[in-house]
C-alpha cells in the first residue's frame, strides 16, 4: 500500500473508530464494570455465603451416604442433581436438587421453605443446593442456586439480568471493542514522519495530545491481555460461541463429552454401591482436586464424575462408574482434550479471574484501562466537535476504494464470525453508503 493510500485508509480507519467508539461506549462501560465486579467473587461470596460454605463444626467427617441421607429426609430424593463432597477440613459438602436452571425470586432460603418449593409433585423445579455438616451430617442450611453472588454477577454481566435473550447486547459490545482495538493499533501504529518514541514516550504538549498519548499507550501497554478477555468472552456468547463451537466440531477441536448411552450392569442377586463406595473409588481413578458427583438414573443408570474446581484446567477430567462393581465404563482427562479445546479450557478461567490474586489484578487493570479509554476518547471528542454537529471524520469516495481487497475480506470474516458484529456493520455500511451519495448529490447540485 502506498503512502497516499495509507492516509485515505487511515481516515477511514478513524472515522470506523470514531463510530465504534461513539456508538457501543455504554456497552463497553457497562461490561467492563460488571467485569470488575465479578473478579471479586471469590472475595465476596467468602463474606455472603460464609455460613453456608464453612462447617459449623469439626472433626472427621461422616460417611457420605449419612450426609446425603440428611439432605433427602428434607428434600425430594427423586429431584437430587450431584453431590459435591467437602474438600477441605472446613468446608461443607453440597446437595445439589432440581433439574431446572431457572431462576428464583428471593433471596436465601430456610430449609422449611426449600421443602415447600420442591415438592414431590413439581415437574420443574427450582435448583436448590443444600449445605451439609460433614462432622455431624446435618443440614447447615440452603440457597436457590441461582440467588448465590457468583451466579448473579455473571448473569449481570452476560445479560444485564434481563434473561438470555439479551446475550446479544453485550456480544455487541465485545465485537465492536475488538474493532476499536484493531482500528486504534492501526491509528497508533507510526507510520510517515512519526517515530516509535514520539509514540511509546510521552512528551509535553498541549492538553489534547496528552489525552491522545494515555488513550493510546494504555491500550498498547495491556493490548494482549484486553484481546484475550475479548476473544474468550466472544467464545461463550450466545451468535459468536455457536459459530466457535460449530468450528471445533468440524475441525474435531472440541472438548470429549463423556457418552451418555453407558450402561451398569445388573448382576443378579448384586446391590447397587453406596455413594461412599463410589467416591473412594473415583478418587483412586482421577487427580487430587474437588469432585462433583452425578448419581444414577434408574437401575441401569450409570455413575458420572468430573472436577467440580475448574481453576486448574490440567485436572479437568470425565469419568463414568459401573453403579454395581465400580468398574471404569469410560475416562478422559487433560491429555484427551484437543489443543484449541485446552486454550479454552485455560482462557475462559482466566476470563473469570479464578487463576489467583494475579489474575484479579490483571483483569482488573483491563477493565480500568478500557473504562479510561471509553471517557478519554469522549473527552478528545468534545474538545474537537463544533457547535450542534457530531463532528465524525469527513470520508469521501476515495477513501473507501483505497481500502486494499485483503481488508475487505479480513472485515467479511469477521462479520461471518461474530454475526452481531456483521449485522451491526451492515447496518452502519448502509447507512455511510446513504452518506456519500448524499454528499455527491450535494456537491453535484
Amino acid at each position: 500500500m502506498n503512502s497516499s493510500n495509507q492516509v485515505l485508509v487511515q481516515r477511514l480507519f478513524w472515522r470506523l473508530h470514531f463510530w465504534s467508539g461513539l456508538l457501543t461506549a455504554p456497552i463497553v462501560l457497562f461490561a467492563a464494570l460488571s467485569g470488575i465486579l465479578y473478579i471479586f467473587t471469590p472475595q465476596i461470596e467468602s463474606i455472603k455465603h460464609a455460613h453456608l460454605d464453612r462447617a459449623n463444626t469439626t472433626g472427621v467427617a461422616q460417611n457420605l451416604d449419612q450426609q446425603i441421607q440428611a439432605a433427602t429426609t428434607q428434600f425430594n430424593t427423586k429431584n437430587l442433581r450431584s453431590i459435591v463432597p467437602a474438600y477441605r477440613e472446613n468446608e461443607t459438602t453440597q446437595v445439589i436438587f432440581g433439574e431446572s436452571k431457572k431462576a428464583m425470586q428471593g433471596t436465601e432460603h430456610t430449609q422449611h421453605q426449600a421443602v415447600k418449593k420442591i415438592t414431590e409433585h413439581s415437574t420443574d423445579s427450582p435448583t436448590i443446593i443444600a449445605y451439609i455438616d460433614p462432622a455431624s451430617a446435618t443440614v447447615q442450611g440452603s440457597i436457590a442456586e441461582e440467588d448465590r453472588f457468583k451466579n448473579w454477577s455473571r448473569k449481570l454481566h452476560s445479560t444485564m439480568l434481563q434473561g438470555d435473550a439479551w446475550r446479544w447486547i453485550i456480544e455487541l459490545g465485545a465485537s465492536w471493542l475488538l474493532i476499536m482495538m484493531i482500528t486504534g493499533i492501526y491509528l497508533w501504529w507510526p507510520r510517515g514522519k512519526a517515530t516509535w518514541i514520539g509514540v511509546l514516550f510521552w512528551e509535553r504538549g498541549n492538553t489534547r495530545n496528552n489525552w491522545r498519548y494515555f488513550h493510546g499507550i494504555t491500550s498498547i501497554v495491556l493490548g494482549l491481555i484486553t484481546l484475550t478477555i475479548i476473544l474468550t468472552g466472544l467464545t461463550w456468547s450466545k451468535y459468536a460461541g455457536e459459530n466457535f463451537r460449530s468450528m471445533q466440531k468440524v475441525t474435531g477441536q472440541n472438548a470429549p463429552r463423556a457418552p451418555m448411552t453407558l450402561h451398569s450392569t445388573p448382576i443378579e442377586g448384586a446391590v447397587a454401591l453406596s455413594l461412599q463406595a463410589i467416591y473412594e473409588k473415583a478418587k483412586q481413578q482421577v487427580p487430587d482436586i474437588q469432585l462433583q458427583i452425578t448419581p444414577p438414573k434408574g437401575e441401569n443408570g450409570v455413575w458420572r464424575i468430573e472436577n467440580f474446581d475448574r481453576s486448574q484446567p490440567t485436572k479437568r477430567f470425565q469419568l463414568q462408574l459401573d453403579a454395581y462393581s465400580g468398574a471404569v465404563l469410560y475416562q478422559a482427562g487433560w491429555q484427551q482434550i484437543p489443543l484449541l479445546a485446552q486454550a479454552t479450557a485455560v482462557g475462559i478461567p482466566f476470563h473469570r479471574g479464578e487463576f489467583g490474586w494475579w489474575n484479579q489484578a490483571l483483569l482488573v487493570l483491563v477493565g480500568l484501562a478500557v473504562i479510561f479509554s471509553v471517557i478519554s476518547g469522549f473527552v478528545m471528542w468534545l474538545q474537537r466537535r463544533k457547535a450542534l454537529s457530531i463532528s465524525a471524520p469527513k470520508i469521501e469516495s476515495k477513501h473507501v476504494r483505497a481500502v486494499p481487497w485483503w481488508m475487505w475480506l479480513t472485515l467479511l470474516g469477521l462479520g461471518f464470525a461474530l454475526p452481531v458484529l456483521g449485522v451491526s456493520l451492515g447496518v452502519l455500511i448502509l447507512f455511510e453508503m446513504a452518506y456519500l451519495v448524499r454528499r455527491r448529490t450535494m456537491h453535484v447540485m
